[in-house]
């Protein structure tokens, strides 16, 4: 039996013909609108001025292939020192610097500790027998994974605290997948946003003091927080002041890791990095930065996935049947999952002249939230798109990744952790179910289209082997 998309994302004939990112009912389920939109594949914002959407993988495709025509910077003469954003010269020095991190030899270096880490959460997760698998398994294995990237220490309030970095992160510097909610009014609400300020202060002041003066003022080469520019993404500090302290914390952590390994490598993942450093390819405002976009990028989209294979064998049984019987299908199975269930549903892109896409005339500097999930599920591109096919010939071309020169450095070691942390679980699972008084909880609170749980509640039963 072909299965169609779980019931909460099945399409509707009459998808509404508005579609606000930002919108509750769209953040919960966006899927059902994705029809609609790959029919127009360019198409005004209603209620967001100067923003666009854009779908269907052909022309998703075509914006995420021209970084020249369709820049990853949102604001016009100000580079954001992140390398998903940066402009094709100076991203292709970072990514050739930080790829070191992604090679064959650090994957393999990488791939015991994975098989380690896994082994134990599945465990964790089948004796528990019931909980959130988020909490239990999704979220421990990719925050293991990057832990031990950057040197960090692995225990487990240390992975908490990587998550509250991660969290903050995603709330405050990369609401990048759209316009961002309004800033909130009012005394109490600029009392709590001075208050943000004040305790961020000594660990920016820790910070500038542990960086090379020349280094100092890229660090904060972001645009004001405060700012409202009339179309234009807004970051999420108006709304969660009290995390930019969170940020500085972890750029503070990384740099002491960082300049311990300069001191004494140890032959560990981030020594990768010394090499680029040392030959002046590799700043330590980049090696920041970075850290924090991969920290994002490299566990949450990951634990979603993860997440993902769970609630679909709870929703179709013979999925996790089809996996036992044939474990060399796995591969498949989560590309199809990546494809269906993108962990990131969207991003960004600003035109840098007035051109017209897909027939469409689009002003310089617009703004243009590009639509992964939906051009996954274009007809154009994937037949029946909305029934999940584990043996789909041609999974593998999803946008989940993005495509192009800003294509997700992390891609491999995602998949690689999945899969083995799907190959741990298949053959151990007689069956997963979903609590009747505890349904999961979609993401709906971060601004950039994470496809994901917050809370994942099952029911697990062990398979006893003869």
């Amino acid at each position: 039996m072909q299965a169609q998309l779980r019931p909460e994302s099945t399409a509707t004939k009459d998808a509404p013909a508005a579609f606000d990112p930002l919108s509750m009912e769209v953040r919960r389920c966006p899927h059902p609108h994705y029809a609609e939109l790959n029919r127009r594949p360019v198409q005004p914002v209603a209620g967001h001025p100067n923003f666009y959407l854009v779908s269907g993988h052909d022309t998703v495709s075509e914006v995420l292939m021209d970084p020249e025509t369709y820049d990853g910077q949102p604001f016009p003469g100000q580079d954001v020192p992140i390398m998903s954003a940066m402009r094709p010269e100076p991203h292709k020095r970072l990514r050739g610097a930080i790829q070191a991190l992604f090679t064959n030899q650090a994957l393999s270096q990488l791939t015991p500790h994975i098989e380690t880490q896994v082994r134990r959460r599945t465990d964790a997760l089948l004796a528990a027998g019931q909980g959130d698998a988020m909490a239990l398994w999704a979220n421990p294995i990719p925050l293991s994974v990057i832990a031990r990237l950057f040197g960090f220490p692995e225990g487990e309030a240390d992975l908490a605290r990587l998550h509250r970095y991660g969290d903050a992160a995603i709330r405050l510097v990369i609401p990048l997948g759209g316009p961002g909610l309004p800033a909130p009014r009012g005394l109490a609400v600029r009392w709590r946003q001075l208050r943000g300020l004040l305790a961020a202060l000594p660990p920016v002041l820790r910070l500038m003091r542990r960086l090379p003066a020349h280094e100092r003022k890229a660090l904060f080469n972001f645009p004001n927080p405060m700012a409202e520019l009339a179309g234009y993404p807004r970051t999420g500090f108006p709304h969660h002041p009290e995390l930019a302290r969170l940020i500085i914390e972890f750029q503070l952590e990384v740099l002491g890791i960082f300049r311990a390994h300069l001191d004494r490598p140890r032959n560990e993942v981030v020594d990768a990095l010394l090499p680029p450093y040392r030959r002046g390819e590799l700043s330590l405002v980049e090696i920041l930065s970075s850290a924090l976009q991969i920290l994002v990028a490299g566990y949450e989209t990951t634990a979603n996935t993860l997440g993902a294979a769970l609630h679909r064998f709870a929703l179709e049984p013979e999925r996790l049947r089809e996996l036992q019987a044939a474990p060399e299908k796995i591969e498949g199975f989560i590309e199809e999952l990546l494809r269906i269930d993108a962990p990131l549903q969207r991003t960004l892109r600003r035109t840098t002249r007035a051109l017209t896409l897909a027939g469409v005339a689009l002003p310089e500097n617009a703004q243009l939230i590009l639509m992964l999930g939906a051009a996954n599920l274009d007809a154009a591109r994937f037949d029946c798109p909305e029934r999940f096919d584990p043996i789909r010939t041609n999974a593998r071309r999803h946008l989940a990744f993005g495509r192009g020169i800003h294509m997700c450095i992390g891609a491999q070691l995602a998949r690689l952790e999945a899969r083995l942390a799907l190959a741990e679980l298949v053959p151990r699972l007689q069956a997963v179910e979903l609590l009747a008084d505890d349904p999961p909880q979609r993401v709906i609170d971060k601004d950039i289209g994470m496809w994901g749980y917050t809370r994942l509640p099952l029911r697990l039963i062990e398979r006893r082997l003869p």
